[in-house]
């Protein structure tokens, strides 16, 4: 079965309005009191802290989508549920994070994010929507119609020469063996360029990639590695639609397809994850994990 343009589009707007009731809940219930627990994740806090919030917002989203599970016969992978493994069956499945970013809301900052993805079963995906509760925007895609932002089009701008450098990365990067050599070579790279370099940290997966779309010239990556986490499918499976729509660059440290249906596990430790503007970056990031 493969979903025609008019139907994807439908599915589309219903996954618009699924973000936008979960996102205002989500927005309604940030300076006020509610339960925290950390669940199974991966090594990093930001992966193993959920709560009361996250699961409500999952279920506004799912009481907006439960009857096109049936109408498309389409499979179901959550961040908050059990994985059924129905992605592997279906010709598409809903891809969904009800709010990634849960630390940055818990320490009351911004940083999160709802987003919703619909993925066809070889991992590529055909419906992306991003809604940031505290700006209000709503970003949405159907592969191959471009990105909207608040029902508009969206139009990137574009890096000039000497533009500073914007890097986002997870707070755990700073942990990692490869930090300082990556970082150390990033800023060669922007000197080279006669350009200056800005680090963001402390954003969910979802609103780092939403920085480098939104900045001139940036980057996220995360390189390959043992233990379990890199962030899972639903982390990364709207904004990859947004930046191949936007022909910019998205993949896996390895420069390939950024798979997002990996029947042996949801975690993305072992391939990593890369998103940059500039072809150069791109290459320099690519070495750099290889």
């Amino acid at each position: 079965m493969i979903l025609s343009e008019k139907e994807l589009k439908a599915l589309c707007q219903m996954a618009s309005t699924a973000a936008l009731d979960a996102g205002k809940y989500i927005q309604s219930q940030f300076d006020r009191s509610y339960a925290k627990k950390h669940k199974k994740g991966g090594n990093s806090l930001a992966s193993q802290v959920v709560t009361e919030i996250d699961e409500k917002a999952q279920e506004i989203i799912l009481r907006h989508l439960h009857s096109s599970l049936e109408a498309h016969n389409l499979g179901l992978l959550t961040e908050e549920a059990i994985d059924d493994q129905s992605r592997l069956e279906k010709a598409y499945f809903w891809c969904i994070d009800p709010m990634d970013g849960t630390l940055p809301f818990t320490e009351k900052r911004t940083g999160y994010a709802v987003s919703i993805a619909l993925i066809a079963n070889s991992g590529d995906p055909v419906i992306g929507v991003v809604y940031v509760p505290d700006l209000a925007e709503c970003y949405t895609s159907v592969k191959g119609d471009g990105v909207w932002l608040n029902d508009k089009s969206f139009v990137r701008e574009k890096g000039g020469k000497n533009d500073i450098i914007h890097v986002y990365s997870d707070r755990s990067l700073r942990d990692d063996v490869y930090y300082k050599s990556a970082t150390d070579r990033l800023n060669e790279w922007a000197a080279h360029q006669n350009t200056g370099i800005q680090y963001h940290t402390g954003f969910g997966s979802v609103r780092n990639a939403l920085g480098v779309m939104t900045s001139g010239t940036g980057c996220y990556f995360k390189f390959p590695k043992r233990p379990k986490g890199g962030g899972s499918i639903w982390d990364y499976a709207a904004t990859r639609l947004f930046f191949e729509e936007l022909g910019l660059h998205v993949s896996d440290a390895r420069g390939e397809t950024l798979q997002l249906n990996n029947p042996e596990t949801t975690f993305m430790n072992e391939v990593g994850v890369i998103y940059t503007t500039d072809s150069g970056l791109s290459d320099l990031i690519i070495t750099l994990g290889n």
